[in-house]
Parts: C-alpha cells; sequence; structure tokens
C-alpha cells in the first residue's frame, strides 16, 4: 500500500478501492498536474453545478482563507468553505461536498443550530457531526438482521455468513472526508464510524450514480431530525477492511479472527474518532 510519503501527484490519481467510488465521477475533471489552484477549486464547482449537483448557489472552496467566526458558522454565513492549499483534507473535503452537497448542507446547519444553541465549546451533537463528517460510512440495507449484526458487533456473522449480501442487502458509501485522506495508506487497524439508513430492496439495483444521488437526499431529510444522529454513540464502529471486496486479505476467514481488529464491544475508540476539531481543519 502507498504510504503518506508516496502519494500520487496526479490528483485524479486516487486508488481504484470502492472507498473511491462516489467520488470517482470527479476523477477526470478533477485532475491536476500540481497540487489544485483557487481557479481548480472554481472549475471543479462549475462543472459539478453543469452536473446537476445542488451545490449552493454561493458556494465556494475558498484557498487558505483565514475565517474570523467558527469554521462551520464562516460556511452558514458566507458559503465560502476554508481551504487549506496542497492539503489532501480538505482537498477530499471538495469532493465530499460536490458529491454529497444536499448532506454537507444539513451537516453544516446542524453544526451552526448546535453553536447558535449554545453548544460552542463541542457537546454531543457537535461530536456527532464532527464524527459523521470526517469519518462517516452511510450504510444502506434493507435487511433488518444485517443491521443488527452490525449494531451487535457479529463480525463473522456479517463479514463471513453473509457475505453475499454485501452489494444486494447492504453496503457502505463513504461519506467521511478523512477516511478518503487516510485511505491512501490502509493498514490493519483503520476504522469509520456507519451510521446506518434503510433503503427498499430496489435500491440494490440501482446504479452506483442513482444510489449515491438517493441516500444523499435520504441523509440529507435525516438530517433535519435533531434527534437523528445527535450523539456519537448513534454512530457505529466500522472496521472498514472486513468489508468485502475492500482489502484482498479478508477473502480468508482467518483474517476475522483478528478480535483486535475486530473487537467485540466498543470499548476502545475507533482510529478516526480522534479528529482535530472542525473549526480548526474542516
Amino acid at each position: 500500500m502507498r504510504t503518506l510519503s508516496q502519494l500520487p501527484t496526479t490528483f485524479g490519481a486516487w486508488p481504484e478501492h470502492p472507498l473511491y467510488r462516489d467520488i470517482a465521477p470527479w476523477r477526470e475533471v478533477a485532475a491536476c498536474a500540481d497540487w489544485p489552484q483557487q481557479a481548480d477549486f472554481d472549475r471543479l464547482a462549475m462543472h459539478a453545478r453543469a452536473c446537476g449537483q445542488a451545490l449552493p448557489a454561493r458556494q465556494r472552496f475558498v484557498c487558505d482563507a483565514d475565517p474570523a467566526l467558527y469554521y462551520e458558522m464562516h460556511i452558514g454565513s458566507t458559503g465560502e468553505v476554508p481551504t487549506r492549499s496542497r492539503n489532501w483534507h480538505d482537498w477530499f473535503n471538495a469532493l465530499c461536498w460536490l458529491s454529497w452537497p444536499h448532506s454537507k448542507v444539513a451537516m453544516n446547519a446542524r453544526q451552526v443550530a448546535a453553536i447558535a444553541g449554545g453548544e460552542v465549546q463541542r457537546g454531543p451533537v457537535r461530536d456527532a457531526g464532527t464524527l459523521l463528517d470526517e469519518s462517516g460510512v452511510i450504510v444502506p440495507y434493507c435487511d433488518a438482521s444485517l443491521a443488527a449484526m452490525l449494531e451487535q458487533m457479529q463480525w463473522q456473522a456479517l463479514f463471513v455468513a453473509n457475505r453475499a449480501a454485501w452489494g444486494t442487502r447492504i453496503g457502505a458509501h463513504v461519506i467521511g472526508h478523512a477516511l478518503l485522506e487516510q485511505g491512501l495508506a490502509m493498514h490493519v487497524g483503520w476504522c469509520g464510524k456507519a451510521l446506518l439508513l434503510p433503503v427498499e430492496p430496489a435500491f440494490f439495483h440501482l446504479s452506483a450514480t442513482q444510489q449515491l444521488a438517493q441516500l444523499d437526499l435520504l441523509l440529507a431529510t435525516r438530517l433535519a431530525d435533531p434527534a437523528f444522529a445527535a450523539s456519537p454513540r448513534q454512530l457505529l464502529p466500522l472496521p472498514l477492511l472486513g468489508i468485502p471486496g475492500w482489502w484482498d486479505a479478508n477473502r480468508e476467514p482467518a483474517f476475522y479472527d483478528n478480535t483486535a481488529y475486530f473487537r467485540p464491544t466498543r470499548r476502545a475508540k475507533s482510529a478516526t474518532e480522534m479528529v482535530s476539531s472542525p473549526s480548526i481543519i474542516g
């Protein structure tokens, strides 16, 4: 696997891996010979709108902006997303905005409302929002028994006994931009934070583009409910390399015997829970 010192220098060159499926439509237009400049970000946003993506009219990724307000408040007030130059984390954040426009707007609105409501120093709502934004994996399912296996951390049942269900009755779509950055150097122990969303069986017969569009609208609608995903506990640990098709070694059932990775309880925090405040990094 690539290490952080061996990252691709062409920005359409992220790996051909299911982790990057939902930003794949931007691969060609996002390709740059060097780190993207302001004009590249503007071109991307213009292209996304031309493709029908529902980016807010004033949405813009502003290189190296230094807002006086909290990061989330600045986005909510101006539509500008502060974006650090020469930074993989913020680059993938921009691509997530293009792929999940409804959900990203809804996530920002929740953060703004929480801050305005007095949660300036971070509380459960903002913590949950940060985890979803940074490390979130949306898990659509049409079989409640599979959702229960994830909730109960029954990894053998979920990943081995029901291996064929992945892509037909349950799936995984990455919205967390920190995961996309970390995916450039995948390693055993790498986890995301799963958010379960029930869908109809027909969902799994849609194209990848149609699935993403449906999930984006569904997630945004659910996020309008203040009780939905209002605590970090509502986001579930998900060992990403256990997902069938995401890691060659998991073809062997013995891979899942590693209980240091496939833990039976939620005692340990995932590697992606300990992220910096979005007021600083986005």
